[in-house]
């Protein structure tokens, strides 16, 4: 049987579906664009067999999953909710109030430490720019929220009279000689000086170093500029929900 996971995070829907181990069918859809035509077009595919396909359903957006159990619930699609499952991992977590960590955050930590084990670092590049630490135990030790890239960019131009909406790119020169150059360097740059910085400074606290992780939709800009990157794969999180799912039943 195959496994189709449903990410719902605070922009988008992302919806992977997995022929065992390998991603066959990914789609993204922004939280604004959902409704009940949309979720027929990429859930109910004929390429998609659902009677035989386990769907597991992870969120950070209440109001936005509701709305998807309720169309699964009236199609008579079985699924499982990942927070469920999680009650089951086995992860220690050095967190107050465990509960309130994001689903998307859990699954990225849980899915590395299985994978690579400890001293990690996964960089999730989404509607805010997450850290989470796993040390030298295997712990999962906290992390970093800071702001995300696009929002970023979006409340600068909303909160300015004369600076423009521009898209986030690389650029290959530090100063800008015009208004759109500059604010492209300042984000490239200036995320990248953050993210190393602050990779620095885990390091430092913490007297380890660290190998990194980074995944979401920029994650392959900054592969080459920060050090220790071992893993750049935007389908991370999808990954990690395939193999939460796929343990769970063989349960």
């Amino acid at each position: 049987m195959n496994i189709l996971t449903i990410d719902v995070g605070n922009t988008n829907i992302a919806i992977c579906l997995f022929e065992k181990k390998k991603p066959i069918y990914f789609v993204k859809i922004k939280n604004s664009d959902l409704t009940k035509t949309k979720l027929q077009q990429y859930l109910l595919k004929k390429s998609i067999k659902i009677e035989d396909t386990n769907i597991i359903l992870s969120s950070v957006v209440p109001e936005i999953s509701k709305r998807i159990i309720d169309f699964l619930i009236i199609n008579k699609i079985k699924f499982d909710l990942l927070k469920e499952l999680i009650k089951s991992l086995e992860i220690k977590i050095n967190i107050k109030q465990r509960e309130k960590i994001g689903e998307d955050r859990i699954t990225n930590a849980y899915y590395a430490k299985t994978k690579y084990l400890k001293n990690l670092i996964v960089i999730d590049f989404g509607t805010a720019t997450t850290f989470d630490v796993i040390d030298s135990k295997g712990i999962y030790d906290g992390g970093i929220i800071t702001p995300g890239i696009d929002l970023s960019l979006k409340v600068l131009s909303e909160r300015t009279a004369k600076l423009p909406l521009v898209k986030f790119a690389k650029t290959n020169n530090v100063i800008g000689r015009d208004t759109k150059n500059a604010i492209q360097s300042g984000f490239f740059w200036g995320y990248i000086s953050m993210i190393q910085g602050l990779v620095d400074k885990i390091s430092k606290e913490k007297k380890d170093s660290f190998r990194i992780i980074l995944t979401g939709g920029n994650c392959d800009i900054f592969k080459s500029f920060i050090e220790n990157v071992i893993v750049s794969d935007d389908l991370f999180n999808a990954k990690g929900l395939n193999f939460i799912m796929d343990e769970y039943l063989k349960k």
